[in-house]
């Protein structure tokens, strides 16, 4: 469920993507890949029952005025392809995704 959040977070998070953003591509199935801007960080811990460390996943946010993502989409960074593992967030204006691997 997402939640309509004040304009004002938007124009935040336009602020935040504008400085803190690097170039991508995005592709769903056989489509046409789309650009966007995509902000990502390496190492997120994740944590399981009383805050045991499970694993360590990097994750990728998205405007979702540019793309709204969904398990199994392709994005091309510089650093290589990479697929969409599942979504974590979707505040109603940007999601926050894991990258598979």
């Amino acid at each position: 469920m997402s939640v309509r959040l004040d304009p004002a977070f938007e124009a935040a998070h336009d602020a935040l993507f504008a400085v803190f953003a690097e170039p991508a591509l995005v592709r769903r199935g056989r489509a046409a890949p789309v650009p966007v801007r995509v902000v990502i960080t390496y190492g997120v811990s994740e944590l399981g029952d009383y805050s045991q460390g499970l694993s360590r996943v990097t994750t990728v946010k998205f405007l979702n005025t540019e793309w709204r993502p969904r398990a199994g989409d392709r994005l091309q960074l510089p650093a290589g392809a990479f697929l969409i593992e599942r979504i974590v967030v979707d505040d109603g204006i940007v999601t926050q995704t894991v990258l598979h691997g």
